[in-house]
């Protein structure tokens, strides 16, 4: 694919044979085979580009650090948890904290909406 600039663009997903052990590790293995099967790819460029002004520098922020997040490390979490000046929570959880420790993730979301 090209991009409008004519730049090209990559997709960027998380292959299957290690899907399990890299995004959903502590999902059923049947749960996980679906998810890598409908994953959609994410546009590689947009991990180069600015956002614009982050919203936490002036709002509230919660974020739900995953232990084991095996995609993105536990210690950078915690690095943008803190520059965002956040409540933090930590779970024992892959990637997909939302997904295996929905509990957690829930209490998240309300303790933000209160």
């Amino acid at each position: 694919m090209t991009l409008p600039d004519g730049n090209p663009s990559y997709d960027a997903y998380v292959k299957k044979a290690v899907f399990r052990e890299v995004f959903a590790g502590d999902l059923p293995a049947a749960t996980a085979a679906v998810m890598a099967a409908t994953q959609r790819p994410a546009d590689a460029n947009a991990l180069q580009q600015a956002s614009g002004p982050p919203a936490w520098r002036g709002i509230p922020s919660w974020y739900l650090v995953a232990r084991d997040d095996q995609l993105i490390p536990a210690a950078a979490q915690r690095f943008m948890a803190q520059r965002a000046g956040a409540r933090v929570t930590e779970v024992r959880s892959s990637h997909v904290a939302m997904i295996s420790k929905p509990d957690q993730a829930t209490a998240v979301i309300l303790s933000a909406a209160r």
